[in-house]
């Protein structure tokens, strides 16, 4: 049977706390992803430490099963003018040393850029590389903590307004480049290195990825799609999320998303706030979007952690966060109408749950 998790920033204790008390009372082992933000907590010795007293006063007063600490996209002035954030990922390696997590989360991304910016990388192939060659760097770092690599989709800030973005080589993390990652590990000896999959952020660059394959040419120098190659579109007719997810994964993130169907897709005249909406909308409670998570477990398998990353729903806060333990419960149930007998024999490569 899967883990589940709950998502909850190092920084604020209230946030830990109900976290605790929902999986508790939801009858699950306490496994949680510390979210950290860079500046507001491990970026200063002062926050660094309050964030650590944080999460030991959490484990204190809760039977804590597992922790996971997660290394977002914090700076834009950074990740904008630097290829990549290594002394980031290397703080959330100490601060994991110091809360005793069993892993890090770390997006796969390379040369990003504002909006409609000039792109500062030459090709994918170069950054695949670039970026490969930190991984490798960074996992002798952790010290056999696990880095788990995350996919990055189309990378929208607020307003959501569909011109305020990041965009970069490596945002998409399609199948053939995590089937290419995981030669390169393999190759690598790297034991500690596995790539997984944000299902929402894979419903942004499926959008992308088939409204490209149907409409063509017609989107040449919009730089929405700019990193979608012809080589890209050769791999298949039609990209849906979850075929980013595969039974080798150990981990996922979880929220509902937008997915345009194939008739919108194939609209000549598509119209631009639906494409905008398709690529902007994750963190959805489940069922409020149109991912087919009744049907998650034919992919993903019966063991692995999920954790749920849902967004509060209005009139919630980050604190209370009923969108996240209700999506949770409905992801639960799903999985627990699944007997047993239907994963007997099933393989589970690499499938340790945290």
């Amino acid at each position: 049977m899967v883990d589940f998790s709950l998502k909850a920033a190092a920084i604020d204790v209230e946030q830990l706390d109900s976290r605790g008390r929902a999986m508790a009372a939801l009858g699950l082992p306490v496994n949680l992803e510390l979210h950290t933000f860079g500046a507001r907590d491990i970026d200063s010795p002062e926050t660094f430490e309050t964030a650590t007293a944080n999460v030991e006063r959490f484990q204190a007063d809760h039977e804590v099963n597992a922790l996971v600490v997660h290394v977002p996209l914090q700076s834009v002035a950074v990740v904008t003018s630097r290829d990549f954030d290594a002394d980031q990922c290397l703080r959330s390696i100490e601060f994991a040393d110091r809360v005793g997590a069993d892993a890090i989360v770390l997006h796969r991304y390379w040369g990003l850029v504002f909006g409609e910016n000039a792109p500062r990388a030459a090709d994918k192939q170069t950054a695949e590389e670039a970026f490969n060659a930190v991984v490798k760097d960074l996992a002798r770092a952790a010290d056999g903590k696990r880095l788990l690599v995350e996919n990055v989709g189309h990378y929208s800030l607020l307003p959501r307004d569909g011109k305020s973005y990041l965009s970069g080589p490596l945002d998409h993390f399609f199948p053939w480049e995590i089937a290419r990652f995981r030669d390169f590990v393999r190759r690598e000896g790297l034991q500690n290195v596995e790539p997984f999959v944000d299902v929402a952020h894979a419903a942004l660059s499926s959008n992308l990825f088939n409204r490209k394959r149907a409409a063509g040419a017609s989107l040449d120098g919009d730089p929405r799609f700019a990193w979608i190659s012809d080589d890209d579109l050769e791999q298949t007719a039609w990209l849906d999320p979850f075929d980013f997810v595969d039974r080798d994964m150990p981990y996922l993130h979880a929220s509902d998303a937008i997915l345009l169907d194939r008739d919108q897709i194939a609209q000549a005249d598509l119209d631009e706030a639906a494409l905008t909406r398709s690529i902007v909308s994750e963190g959805l409670e489940l069922g409020s979007g149109s991912l087919p998570f009744a049907t998650l477990p034919d992919r993903f398998g019966g063991a692995g952690t999920i954790v749920l990353e849902v967004d509060p729903a209005p009139g919630e806060s980050h604190i209370a966060n009923g969108a996240q333990c209700r999506s949770l419960a409905a992801l639960r149930d799903i999985y627990t109408k699944r007997t047993a007998g239907q994963w007997a024999g099933t393989a589970m490569g690499g499938a340790a749950a945290f």
